[in-house]
């Protein structure tokens, strides 16, 4: 009985002050968001952020003690794990190394073409190295990992057409990636064009 007391406690609706805290935090999280789009980390300040969300820095404090970097590396952290969510749901079937590699693809360049989540996963700033330490390069090298193991099996089955190592032709598969991220984050490049080109670089890797 104690048990299920646990698991019914578990799974109670939030209360009002937790519901109004979680609200809270959405809020600082989109309002920041907005902000890193639109100004980069570099030039975005925590007063910026509160201003934009129509609070004070103390609540924004209050939420994130480390500020303007905590909110990044939050904001930073839930689209690195919906790539790798996308990239482990597309390596659990399997597929031609090809077909994988555009499924990764499709799947990046849906977020570079959401307005303000794209600018903001494409930002380069040289100051982020502190802020993103913990979490950047998580989901390119994930799928620099699985990019490789794919076409180490390949090689290992004479399909390949190339003798390079695969984790290097894997590394520059996934630049080519977030330039294209880049690109079509900043409107430079359409996403269809970018996605060909991927498919039609990857599938010359085969054998023919």
């Amino acid at each position: 009985m104690a048990k299920q007391g646990k698991t019914d406690a578990k799974h109670a609706p939030l209360s009002l002050r937790e519901r109004n805290k979680l609200r809270t935090r959405q809020e600082l999280l989109q309002a920041a968001l907005e902000v890193f789009a639109e100004t980069g980390y570099g030039s975005a300040t925590v007063e910026a952020i509160a201003n934009r969300a129509g609070t004070s820095k103390v609540t924004v404090y209050t939420y994130f003690p480390q500020g303007r970097e905590e909110l990044f590396r939050v904001l930073y952290e839930q689209i690195n794990t919906e790539l790798v969510e996308r990239a482990t749901d597309i390596y659990s079937r399997d597929g031609h190394f090809a077909d994988r590699v555009v499924g990764l693809t499709r799947a990046l360049l849906e977020v570079a073409e959401r307005p303000l989540i794209g600018r903001f996963y494409s930002i380069e700033d040289p100051s982020l190295d502190q802020a993103l330490n913990p979490v950047r390069g998580q989901a390119s090298r994930m799928w620099s990992e699985l990019i490789a193991k794919d076409l180490q099996s390949a090689q290992n089955e004479s399909r390949l057409a190339s003798t390079a190592a695969p984790e290097a032709i894997a590394t520059l598969v996934v630049g080519a990636l977030r330039s294209a991220l880049s690109d079509v984050a900043r409107g430079w490049a359409r996403s269809t064009d970018l996605e060909e080109a991927i498919e039609s670089l990857v599938r010359g890797l085969e054998k023919r």
